[in-house]
C-alpha cells in the first residue's frame, strides 16, 4: 500500500473516529444478535423466539441509520452552476466568460482545493487557477454554510488544452479531503462553445 493511500486511510479514521467506533460496536452487537437468532430458532425445535428477530432487525436499522447520518455529516452538499458572463475592461473592451458558481448547501464549513476540467482522451485534467477577467490567482476558497463562490473562465484560460471542444470532459470541484463534485461534460462543452463562438 502506497504512503498516499495510508495517509488517506489514517486521515479518514481520524476524521470519522466516533462514527467508526459506533459502527464497530453496532456490528459486534448485530453479529451476536444474528448468532442468537440462528441458535434459538434454527438449532432448536421449540417455539419461535421473537426477541432475537426484533433485536436483529433493530440493530440492522441502526447500522443503516449510522451510515446515513455519517454521510450527511461528513460529505458536503455543493451545487455548481455554469452560466455566461460579461465584463467591460478598459484595456480589452467587452469580455465574455464562463461563470462558475459553487454554493455550499451543507450545515458546515467546506474547503475547496481545486477546480478542474477533465480531458478524457488524454487522461489528464486542466486546472483552473485564475480569475479570467482579472488574471488574478484564485484565492483559497472556504465556504461557510449558505455561502457561494464564483469566478470566470475566459478562452485564454483553456486555449490550447485540446484540439476540439468535444475533447473537454466534466468540470470537477474537489474539497480538501477528497470529495468530488461534477458538472456533466455535455454542459461544460455547451458553455465553452459559447466562449469560442464569441
Amino acid at each position: 500500500m502506497s504512503r498516499l493511500n495510508t495517509d488517506v486511510i489514517l486521515n479518514y479514521i481520524k476524521e470519522n473516529f466516533r462514527f467508526l467506533l459506533a459502527a464497530l460496536a453496532n456490528v459486534l452487537a448485530l453479529s451476536a444478535s444474528i448468532w442468537w437468532l440462528i441458535d434459538s430458532n434454527f438449532n432448536d425445535k421449540n417455539a419461535i423466539e421473537i426477541e432475537p428477530i426484533v433485536s436483529t432487525i433493530t440493530l440492522t436499522a441502526t447500522l443503516l441509520g449510522l451510515n446515513f447520518v455519517n454521510n450527511k455529516l461528513s460529505k458536503p452538499l455543493l451545487k455548481i452552476k455554469l452560466s455566461i458572463s460579461f465584463a467591460q475592461s478598459p484595456v480589452y473592451g467587452k469580455m465574455q466568460g464562463m461563470n462558475i458558481t459553487v454554493e455550499n448547501h451543507s450545515i458546515f464549513k467546506t474547503f475547496i482545493s481545486q477546480f478542474q476540467i477533465e480531458l478524457p482522451q488524454k487522461d489528464q485534467v486542466t486546472a483552473l487557477l485564475y480569475e479570467g477577467f482579472t488574471s488574478q490567482l484564485l484565492p483559497k476558497v472556504v465556504l461557510e454554510p449558505g455561502q457561494s463562490f464564483s469566478f470566470n473562465v475566459v478562452k485564454e484560460n483553456i486555449y490550447g488544452a485540446v484540439d476540439s471542444i468535444d475533447e473537454f470532459g466534466r468540470l470537477v470541484v474537489k474539497t480538501d479531503i477528497g470529495h468530488k463534485f461534477y458538472v456533466s461534460s455535455e454542459e461544460v462543452r455547451r458553455q465553452i462553445s459559447y466562449l469560442f463562438d464569441s
